[in-house]
């Protein structure tokens, strides 16, 4: 239940015209599916994903370099002091693309990098079997995919126009 509350708060997300906006929702999303993934006993997921929660809500509110280092500081921290499988190594993959790219000021690069982290947390999701998380990962890459190309095409009208 909380991973399909998690993620109606993460496609509504993509909804958004806005980066702040987007990523204030894509906080809520992460808190909610934080404390999933700890009810699930997958303590390493629920860390990073509520890393995320707190690096959404700084970097809608506060988009400087400095906190991006901190928070991959922060996810490398998570990682070495967690480290019991190769499974871990998905979060932690998807937390440095979602960092590097939540601090990003182009609507397209975020996009772009929380593709490419979704796509690791998709593998983690089905190697811990959480189905609705799967699904729900499955979406927003579909979703921030859609978006991407979307903006793309409207860019390249722009141009055509000019």
């Amino acid at each position: 239940m909380l991973a399909a509350i998690a993620f109606g708060s993460g496609i509504f997300a993509f909804w958004q015209q806005q980066r702040s906006a987007m990523l204030k929702f894509w906080f809520i999303s992460a808190v909610v599916n934080a404390s999933h993934f700890a009810l699930l006993g997958q303590y390493e997921a629920a860390l990073f994903v509520g890393l995320t929660a707190i690096r959404f809500l700084v970097a809608a509110i506060q988009p400087r370099q400095h906190w991006m280092l901190l928070f991959m500081l922060a996810a490398t921290l998570i990682l070495l002091s967690t480290y019991n499988s190769p499974l871990n190594l998905l979060p932690y993959a998807a937390a440095m693309l979602g960092t590097y790219g939540s601090f990003q000021t182009s609507l397209g690069r975020v996009r772009l990098c929380m593709a490419v982290g979704a796509s690791s947390w998709i593998i983690h999701n089905i190697l811990v079997g959480s189905p609705v998380a799967v699904m729900m990962e499955l979406a927003f890459l579909l979703s921030n995919l859609v978006g991407f190309i979307r903006a793309r095409r409207i860019a390249r009208q722009l141009v055509t126009h000019s």
